[in-house]
């Protein structure tokens, strides 16, 4: 299974709110930190916010936080969300399958037998197993300058 792209940047934008959960981040910094479009950052942003992952403040001094602990953000549940529209393969498409197998073939199947293990197997995870005691990560999104605005530290 392939993870799209605009699922590892929702992880992406996750771990650095996690990593500076004692203030608001901007989209802007989160961009940069995480080498993403802030076009494109945007919109993930706006799924992560609709389903509770984060919380949104608009203004001068806005900016984003995680709207869960850590622990509670499960990966499972989150590559679920993310990946639901994305078929495994064309005979799971609804409209343009051309697979002239269907309804003979058991690869279907076998390959969503597969996908949910995949995803089982996230759920063991949580958002703090990426991000706790992760000098490594820490170095990294510290070395990303931030502006002024989303240096207000949070209530």
């Amino acid at each position: 299974m392939r993870v799209t792209k605009r699922t590892n940047i929702a992880v992406r934008v996750l771990m650095y709110c996690a990593v500076h959960r004692d203030r608001l981040v901007t989209k802007s910094e989160i961009a940069g930190a995480c080498n993403a479009s802030e076009h494109h950052l945007g919109q993930i942003v706006n799924q992560l916010a609709q389903l509770g992952y984060i919380e949104t403040r608009r203004g001068r001094h806005g900016g984003l936080k995680l709207g869960r602990e850590p622990g509670e953000i499960r990966l499972g549940a989150l590559f679920r969300a993310f990946e639901a529209k994305s078929a495994l393969a064309e005979c799971f498409l609804a409209k343009g399958n051309t697979c002239p197998l269907v309804g003979a073939c058991r690869l279907q199947g076998v390959l969503h037998s597969a996908g949910e293990a995949f995803f089982d197997a996230l759920e063991e995870f949580s958002l703090s197993y990426l991000v706790d005691d992760n000098a490594a990560l820490d170095k990294l999104f510290a070395l990303v300058e931030q502006p002024l605005a989303s240096a207000k530290v949070l209530d």
